[in-house]
């Protein structure tokens, strides 16, 4: 038995040379999660698996309920190579999320989830030098999950269920300076409903050893919405016109209000996962996580005046983001009968392409360091965690359509994550 556990963690640990991250939130599903580094995937004990691994609460032996709150404080600084600071507006970004469970007998349970597994803002001064790129960036990605565990036997279950999307953005940042030397601004802004599946697995290996799997389709979303220009009214641009050579032109006949629409893929996912009670007292998990972000290929944008034309075309950001893992190793050790302690460690990696890295998201490697307590009285359990993400530095893009602001320096990024939750088992 050893051996055989020994050779699964191995093979595991192997095959995780490729990378992760981007604008995902899979770390702060819950207090719980967090101090596990979401390290979950095979843990036949936690509610959250309505989520993380629909099969799994097929294990459950009553009905289960959490909800609770993570709390996001980022911090991101720009140095440019002239010694300039430039540092993002510090926010407090709460995340919520619920989770349910309902063993209908020794072999259906049914499950529901609401959660933000995507989602990012970022939001620099309206002056800063890379306003030319992006001064505000909000993306929230609301997912549903309702889904069914199927017991099959003993040792292997079987989850299905269905992801309802409800996404919304909003991007702001300034265009082009105007014969006047003002910034024409824009706001776009788009919302969408889309749906995907998910399909997870559990068996367990040993009594005290168990694998977990969960793949989630990927989702497209077409966030339609409104295109807005600001500081038009009486300026003008001076523009290249065929046969007049350089001609001043008003401006607001260039950039005109309309509907837009933001084109976006959220990747689909695999998570691998092995959990063991092989140690008494101890829980030991190691999850490994892997992003079809190659199909975040380009940042589409479809307008009823194409902004500088004022005619109707669309707008294309290259992306050529990369498919990635990220490895999650995790801790729990009972303290007592009613009280535990989780530590975890996250290597995160960015799938970003180097050439295309824009202000809107700055973001590298991430390396995430959690540490979490949780308590049971009687039904009743409570859960705290706090994690310490360290964001490697990084470089602006060098592509031209990601660098407009010709930014030239280094990105430096942290963040603090407090997240508490409330459970009841009935």
């Amino acid at each position: 038995m050893r051996t055989a556990l020994l050779s699964l963690v191995s093979l595991l640990l192997l095959i995780t040379g490729v990378w992760a991250a981007g604008f995902q939130l899979f770390n702060e599903g819950s207090a719980r999660v967090m101090g596990l580094g979401a390290a979950v995937t095979a843990r036949t004990d936690l509610v959250e698996a309505a989520w993380y691994n629909p099969s799994a609460t097929a294990f459950l032996k009553a009905p289960e309920v959490m909800t609770g709150l993570a709390l996001v404080y980022p911090s991101v600084e720009f140095e440019n190579d002239r010694g300039e600071d430039y540092e993002m507006t510090d926010m407090l970004h709460p995340l919520p999320f619920l989770y349910a469970a309902y063993p209908l007998n020794e072999h259906f349970t049914l499950n529901f989830s609401f959660n933000v597994p995507y989602g990012l803002t970022t939001d620099w001064d309206g002056d800063w030098a890379g306003r030319y790129d992006a001064v505000y960036t909000r993306l929230r990605c609301y997912f549903f999950t309702p889904s069914v565990a199927v017991k099959l036997t003993d040792r292997l279950s079987l989850g299905f269920g269905v992801q309802v999307v409800y996404a919304d953005a909003e991007l702001r940042r300034s265009l082009v300076k105007t014969d006047q030397e003002i910034d024409v601004k824009t706001k776009l802004t788009g919302d969408d409903w889309e749906a995907g599946w998910v399909v997870a697995l559990t068996y367990k290996l040993f009594a005290h050893t168990t694998l977990g799997l969960t793949y989630r389709s990927q989702i497209t979303l077409d966030l339609e919405g409104d295109a807005k220009y600001y500081n038009t009214a009486g300026t003008t641009l001076t523009v290249p016109v065929p046969g007049l050579g350089l001609v001043p032109v008003p401006t607001s006949n260039l950039f005109r209000n309309g509907d837009g629409e933001v084109f976006l893929d959220l990747p689909d996912t695999l998570s691998l996962g092995i959990t063991t009670r092989f140690l008494p007292g101890w829980t030991l998990s190691l999850d490994l996580l892997w992003s079809g972000w190659s199909t975040y290929e380009q940042l589409k944008f479809k307008y009823d005046y194409v902004p500088g034309t004022g005619k109707p075309g669309s707008v294309i950001q290259p992306k050529d983001w990369d498919d990635v893992w990220s490895v999650r190793v995790a801790a729990e050790h009972a303290l007592t009968k009613d009280l535990v302690i989780r530590v975890s460690y996250v290597f995160d990696p960015s799938p970003i392409d180097d050439r295309y890295r824009g202000p809107e998201l700055p973001t590298n490697d991430r390396h995430l360091f959690n540490l979490g307590l949780g308590y049971v009285h009687g039904n009743l359990g409570f859960d705290v965690a706090y994690t310490y993400l360290h964001m490697e530095d990084s470089k602006p893009g060098t592509a031209p359509e990601a660098n407009r602001s010709r930014l030239s320096g280094t990105y430096e990024g942290e963040a603090h994550i407090l997240a508490f939750d409330l459970r009841y088992r009935f």
